[in-house]
Formats: structure tokens, sequence, C-alpha cells
């Protein structure tokens, strides 16, 4: 359910009023919680807000410091309207999402939690679909259970932190033992397949960097120069109604690495994809023309009425026809003044009904705004 953007409905006006009274009663709760000494509390009243949700207390110099952790990026949208309801008085810290750990202190959380020591595990990275990382722990002893695979994930999220966990981590496998594979080793002037542990976040940190490094350095508002664009023909899913593109059949873009990891469900994220903080979005509308030739034109012209409101702060990056749905991907340079020029340029058009404005990004899988 949406809490950022767009015109909100009564039930979810409402729904959104509810949690930030929640979030309210958690904040109280976090005072009774330091003068009771009874951290519990809290936890139990951040857990009714949203399973996803998690707060983590931890103790310093200056009190305590609270983190609060969304276990899923789509939950990212509704921590921030927890912490947003925080009032300006509170004597700890808080902070969105766990910071990384060093890995002495989560190797001995996981083993805490889980009773799996992975002090001795191997690591291997490399780079999948959209950008995205697969590490491998060989777990030194391991017999392949689902709690070494529920250990590697948590250890890899601490040593990470959140958000680079969220964004740059598409999958974390535990193995009994490491073995080759045809992912591509990133350290490639090591003399080994393996990694040891204590590289773990050098290894993710120099990965996206390299990534970001081979990215233009402009924005695509600001590219003279044409950009090369992939036609890719896509199998719809059997039933498909529009929703996430489920009925693509046909698209060009210039983002192909984006449009694929999407459309396979993996986690996206502009971050991966812009390294001047543009964010991905894209329009959709029913569209009831029988004709492909009529429908290719009106989306030919609407691509056009796009571009033009979009000058200076964004730009169209793909195209594409479902079975009953018709597509048009943008890129903003700035988000909030990109997407009132977005919508302001398709209000001002006879759109067909049910367009809306939707996001790429997971963690704003739940948002959208209506045209």
């Amino acid at each position: 359910m949406r809490v950022r953007y767009g015109e909100l409905s009564p039930p979810e006006t409402l729904a959104r009023e509810g949690w930030c009274q929640q979030a309210r009663d958690l904040w109280s709760a976090l005072r009774e919680s330091e003068r009771e000494g009874a951290p519990e509390l809290a936890l139990r009243a951040a857990a009714r807000i949203d399973p996803r949700l998690r707060l983590h207390s931890q103790f310093g110099p200056d009190g305590h410091a609270w983190e609060l952790e969304a276990t899923e990026s789509s939950a990212w949208p509704l921590a921030e309207l927890v912490l947003s309801e925080a009032p300006s008085d509170f004597g700890g810290s808080l902070s969105l999402g766990r910071a990384p750990s060093t890995l002495l202190r989560a190797l001995a959380e996981v083993e805490a939690a889980h009773g799996v020591p992975l002090s001795h595990s191997s690591l291997r990275a490399g780079f999948t679909r959209g950008h995205l990382l697969e590490l491998t722990l060989g777990v030194r002893g391991g017999v392949g259970t689902r709690i070494e695979q529920i250990a590697a994930e948590m250890l890899v999220r601490r040593v990470l932190g959140d958000r680079l966990f969220e964004t740059w981590v598409g999958a974390v496998h535990a193995l009994p033992a490491p073995r080759a594979g045809a992912l591509r080793v990133l350290d490639v002037h090591a003399p080994r397949a393996q990694l040891g542990l204590e590289e773990l976040f050098a290894t993710v940190a120099a990965a996206a960097r390299g990534v970001l490094a081979g990215l233009p350095p402009l924005p695509h508002a600001e590219r003279r120069a044409a950009e090369d664009w992939t036609l890719l023909e896509v199998e719809p899913l059997a039933g498909a109604r529009g929703i996430r593109k489920d009925d693509l059949v046909l698209a060009s873009t210039c983002t192909p690495e984006l449009l694929r990891c999407f459309l396979d469900g993996a986690p996206c994220s502009s971050r991966r994809f812009s390294r001047v903080g543009e964010t991905f979005v894209y329009v959709s509308y029913a569209d009831a023309v029988p004709s492909a030739t009529a429908r290719v034109a009106r989306r030919a012209e609407l691509e056009a009425r796009v571009s033009k409101g979009l000058e200076g702060v964004g730009a169209v990056t793909g195209v594409g026809l479902g079975v009953g749905t018709t597509y048009i991907d943008c890129v903003l340079s700035d988000l909030d003044v990109g997407l009132q020029r977005l919508v302001l340029a398709l209000r001002q058009l006879e759109l067909p009904t049910q367009a809306v404005v939707h996001f790429f990004d997971s963690e704003l899988a739940d948002e959208w705004l209506a045209i």
C-alpha cells in the first residue's frame, strides 16, 4: 500500500494515519523502555506496525542507539514514515537501516542466533543479471541445511549493512564446500578462486565502484549523442494483466539490463544503473485500440510529448507494447520535479483509462501515481 506518492485513496489515507499513530506509540514505548531498562517493549511495538520492520538497540556512551531495519526493500518507505514521527526531543540516536558491522561482531551475532560458526568460511563473488552480485560462502563442515543458508544471509547483511546489501546483493548461497562455477571472480588479480571473509566488504564495495565507474558521467537529459537501443521480444506470462509489465510482448530500450532485471523479478535499484542519482520510472496505460499500427502511432505521439515535457529533468529510455497495455519508460534526474513534469505532460493528453506512473525500484514497488 502506498505511503509516499500519489493522491491517496480514503482506505490508503486511513491506513497511513494508523501507521503514524502506531509510530507515535512506538516512540512512547522507546522512552518507557529506556526508563525501565526493558527494550522488549519497543521491539514488540515495532513488530506490531509491520512484520517487515525490526528495531535494534545498542547502548553506547551517548545512550541508546536505535536502528530501524526493513527486512524487505519494499518496506523502506514505511520505515521512513515511522522515523518521521519520532519526536524532535527524542534522546536516543536513530538511523534507518542497520549500519555495516565488523566481521568479528557479525560472526558472533550469527553464531549466537543460529548456532552456525562461519569464521572459517571461504567467499566467492560474481555478477549476475542487472549488475547484481551473487555471493557464495563455503561453510567448513557444513551439510547444506536451511539454517546454514539463513546464517550466511544474515552474516553478509550484517557486514555490508542494509543499504549496501539491498542495493547490490541479488543472492547469497551457503555450500558445504567451495566449488568452481561460471561466475566471474571479481578479484581477477588473486591467484585463487576463493576469497577470505575479511575481504567481503571490500570486494562488494570495489564491485559497486567498478559498475558505477563504467556508467556514463552525465544524466540522460544532458547526453547529446544518441544512445544505443536494444529491441527485446518477450514471452508474456499466462493470464497477464499488465501488472509489473507481465503482459509485455515487444520492447525497445536503452537500458536493457535494467528492463531484464525488472522482468525477472530480481531486486531493482536505480542506484545500480546511474552514477548521478537518477530514478527510473515507467508509464503504463490500458490500450483498447485494436490495430497494432494505431497503438504504435499513439504511443509515438505520447513519447514525443513526454520527451518534451521532461526536457532538462529527464528523458524517455524505452517503450513497449503488451497484450493490452502500452509502456513508456523514463528516467528522472530530479525525482520530485520530474514526477510533477511527467504527470503534467500526461494529463494534458487524452490518455486512455488506467494510466499510471510506476517505479522500477523494488523499494518503491508499492508506490504509484494515477494520471
